[in-house]
């Protein structure tokens, strides 16, 4: 009688946090290479304006 090893699949709930957590980890690596603009967190608008008239994060600007 030959022993297998005892293997499962990947679970769906874990399969999807590992694949935010790499896209998480790619988005930071990109913005820190300068290649994708840094973005705000809670509306998810630049900070800077890269053409004019275009929206940038206000959300600064509500917190006291």
């Amino acid at each position: 009688m030959a022993l297998r090893p005892i293997t499962k699949p990947m679970s769906g709930p874990i399969l999807i946090a590992y694949a935010l957590l790499w896209a998480t980890l790619m988005r930071a690596l990109l913005v820190k290479a300068r290649i994708l603009p840094p973005t705000c967190a809670r509306c998810g608008l630049r900070f800077e304006r890269g053409a004019l008239g275009e929206r940038v994060c206000t959300c600064h600007a509500h917190d006291h």
